[in-house]
């Protein structure tokens, strides 16, 4: 079993959740051969999705808000503007926090980041690096994407900084996610999924 075949069991997506998208633009955007494939299987499997209301994953989209790549490149300025915020004082070991070589994921809709690390050539190894949106604080995960989330919506690991997750998923709460037409950003939620259990 993999992560994916576990978050598909927890939060099952409905038919025709998925999505098709054109990697290849966002990924020479980037300058990177290639982005994770947890995290393509991921979208292709819930397409244009949210979490707990919480998080919300990028992907190759026309809307500049939603696209990976502009995402990310509207977000290395921030990143990298070293008078503003604070930087992290508990780094792992080989990772980076170089504006120029991370890449934004994900985010929540206060401007929190969800990054990649991208410095190493082989992206099935880049860790997960958090900030908030004030760069105040850091958080890092040694896993994919769908690991996360994963350990995040089953309460296998902390919270990361951004978010409390007690407030996200109150006791005795239900993990879930919410599914949205990808040809139509603007369009209303089209399905909820909950978690069949509490996690």
């Amino acid at each position: 079993m993999t992560a994916l075949d576990d978050l598909t069991t927890l939060l099952p997506p409905p038919p025709g959740a998925g999505g098709t998208f054109d990697w290849t633009a966002v990924e020479q955007r980037l300058g990177v051969t290639a982005l994770p494939n947890d995290f393509k299987q991921l979208l292709a499997v819930y397409g244009d999705v949210r979490f707990c209301n919480a998080l919300r994953l990028f992907r190759p989209a026309t809307e500049p808000w939603l696209d990976l790549a502009e995402t990310t490149l509207a977000a290395r300025e921030p990143l990298g503007d070293n008078e503003f915020g604070e930087p992290p004082t508990d780094i792992p070991a080989a990772v980076s926090v170089d504006a120029a070589t991370l890449i934004q994921w994900g985010g929540s809709f206060g401007g929190d980041y969800c990054l990649w690390d991208a410095h190493d050539p082989d992206p099935q190894q880049w860790t997960l690096v958090f900030t908030d949106a004030d760069k105040l604080d850091w958080g890092f995960y040694p896993g994919t994407v769908t690991e996360y989330l994963l350990a995040w919506l089953t309460r296998r690991t902390a919270p990361i900084p951004l978010w409390n997750l007690d407030a996200v998923l109150p006791t005795g709460g239900r993990s879930y996610c919410e599914i949205y037409d990808p040809t139509d950003p603007v369009a209303p939620v089209t399905a909820r999924i909950d978690a069949a259990t509490a996690g």
